[in-house]
């Protein structure tokens, strides 16, 4: 018997592992943030039942990021029961064995910290020492300006983070000592990568935390997929306007497990769920395979399915639930840097078209998320940069570092259906020349970044498995 969970309920599962209420069967396996499968001995016995032949369809679904193994099968245990109705309803037909599926839930060490809470830090000094001390994401954030500073600067940045405000002297200091900890950024203008500079980071912390306050940043009009205003004016704009008199130390740390959480999403997929991926479409010879994911958890189904060698077959499906990735990843040619799309691979590996769901309530993506994310590496790949407008809908992108999940596919030879089509509702026919299709769930389909369990998800995924 193996460990196959942690958190508050641990289990000792070796083979199904039966999620409450789901009637088909259901099997999840680990990954440690290298990549590296700790759940074997499940995934022998997967790969077996699976060579048997008694599957018509697999559903690989990963989650995303703020999950524990708990937190994870929940969602799961919902999505599917909310798929079953549906296909109780508008039952599947397969010829030979009929409509037998069976489900694979990725789980991936994915906690740290969200964007909507930060690390609880507590008002007296003391406390609030002791609290940074023991927090994953500061002694992460620590060991990465260790690797590139001095032990100094590292004393310096625990006590930095350690106060419940910083002012504008403190604020550029923690810049300082961190921007190093960051990696690079895109310049947009030449094309080429530097180093992430202590104005841009301090900018990049600005901007996330005026987004999270709700306050509306002075517009600045922007030229078609453009950029907005250098980092270090847009802080100066907030600061005139009166929006940015202190600094939550906070915003280090969510910024950093961002990026963090962003980086283990990816080798998760192209080291360890793609070689799972290559294993389950050889095994299930005669199933048809589909693949889902949430949030980071469509880096890591992405990453797998564009990471090398090429797949033994094509998936037959593809569904993207508020994707936490760049919304030009499947684009013909990134704007100024003249690059495919990172993930534009997957067009060649999946049976089109990929169905993605974004929607203007989801806040981490559509107003905030995307004020992070601005290395070279994330451009087009999973790039979410800096919104230069006040607009609030689900429309065009604020700039080329936009989040699909926030915006939806573009200069990939998409389609945009808004809304999406509510549960049982009928869907657009799937043409062949289409490769993505966007999903508007706005105005209430998807009411928030986890609102992917409902009816309307659920049937995407019906309607791709009924084709």
């Amino acid at each position: 018997m193996m460990n196959l969970c942690w958190g508050s309920a641990m289990a000792t599962i070796t083979g199904q592992y039966p999620l409450e209420g789901v009637q088909m069967p259901t099997w999840l396996l680990r990954f440690d943030k290298h990549g590296a499968c700790t759940s074997p001995a499940t995934r022998t016995l997967l790969l077996d039942k699976l060579a048997s032949g008694a599957h018509s369809d697999v559903i690989l679904f990963s989650h995303g990021w703020n999950n524990d193994f708990d937190d994870a099968a929940a969602m799961y245990a919902r999505f599917l029961r909310a798929f079953e109705t549906l296909a109780a309803s508008h039952p599947l037909s397969r010829a030979g064995v009929g409509f037998a599926p069976v489900f694979i839930g990725v789980v991936w060490p994915s906690i740290w910290l969200s964007f909507d809470s930060g690390p609880q830090i507590a008002a007296t000094a003391a406390a609030t020492a002791e609290a940074v001390e023991d927090n994953a994401a500061a002694q992460a954030l620590a060991d990465r300006v260790a690797a590139t500073g001095e032990l100094q600067a590292v004393e310096r940045l625990y006590a930095l983070l350690a106060l419940p405000r910083l002012d504008e002297a403190q604020a550029r200091e923690l810049a300082v000592l961190a921007a190093p900890a960051f990696g690079t950024v895109a310049d947009d203008e030449t094309g080429t990568a530097r180093s992430t500079s202590a104005d841009e980071l301090l900018a990049m912390l600005r901007a996330m935390q005026q987004a999270e306050a709700g306050t509306a940043a002075p517009p600045r009009p922007i030229d078609d997929w453009g950029e907005a205003a250098p980092a270090a004016d847009r802080a100066a704009e907030l600061q005139t306007a009166g929006l940015l008199s202190f600094l939550d130390p906070r915003q280090a740390l969510r910024l950093f497990s961002v990026y963090q959480m962003k980086d283990r999403a990816g080798v998760v997929g192209a080291h360890g769920v793609a070689s799972l991926l290559r294993d389950v479409i050889a095994a299930a010879v005669s199933a048809r395979v589909h693949a889902v994911g949430h949030s980071y958890g469509c880096k890591v189904i992405l990453s797998a399915v564009c990471a090398p060698p090429p797949l033994p077959r094509p998936l037959n499906s593809l569904l993207l639930l508020q994707p936490a990735v760049s919304h030009l990843c499947f684009a013909d040619l990134i704007p100024r840097s003249g690059k495919p799309g990172g993930y534009r691979r997957a067009l060649e590996r999946v049976q089109a078209p990929i169905l993605s769901t974004y929607s203007d309530d989801d806040f981490p993506l559509h107003r905030t998320f995307h004020l992070a994310l601005r290395r070279d590496s994330d451009l087009g790949d999973q790039d979410i940069g800096i919104a230069a407008d006040t607009d609030t809908t689900a429309g065009k992108p604020p700039s080329n570092y936009a989040a699909l999940g926030g915006y939806g596919p573009r200069r990939a030879g998409q389609r945009l259906v808004d809304p999406m089509p509510a549960a049982a509702a009928p869907y657009p026919a799937f043409g062949a020349a289409e490769a993505v299709i966007g999903l508007d769930g706005s105005q209430g389909l998807i009411g928030s970044h986890g609102d992917i369990t409902n009816a309307a998800t659920a049937w995407a995924l019906h309607r791709l498995m009924a084709r």
